[in-house]
């Protein structure tokens, strides 16, 4: 019986010896795993962030990306259709306050 109860025992030992080293490997692992994460945080808090002149590209060449060309060209179309009626009714105006100077002088 003495046998039985000291394998029992040994049995037991090696069982803790395994839960201990299982421990301190996960032990080791989480040190690892926070020195990493405060390594991470702190290059987070060095890195300077982003100029306001990059977002500003990255959102024109967004913007670019989805208007098409020839939503471009129609726009551009507009614009100067927009524009040649506002030098027409410029030059219409100013023809009037001639024509009315012209009037009003008599002759």
């Amino acid at each position: 019986m003495k046998q039985a109860t000291l394998f029992k025992e040994d049995l037991e030992l090696d069982e803790l010896n395994e839960n201990s080293a299982e421990l301190d490997r996960r032990r080791r692992e989480l040190a690892e795993a926070q020195r990493r994460i405060a390594e991470e945080r702190a290059e987070q808090e060095r890195t300077i962030p982003p100029l306001e002149e990059i977002q500003v590209r990255i959102q024109r060449r967004k913007h670019e990306e989805t208007v098409s060309r020839g939503e471009i060209t129609n726009i551009r179309r507009d614009q100067n259709r927009s524009l040649m009626m506002l030098f027409l009714l410029v030059a219409a105006t100013a023809s009037l306050i001639w024509w009315g100077m012209r009037l009003m002088q008599g002759g």
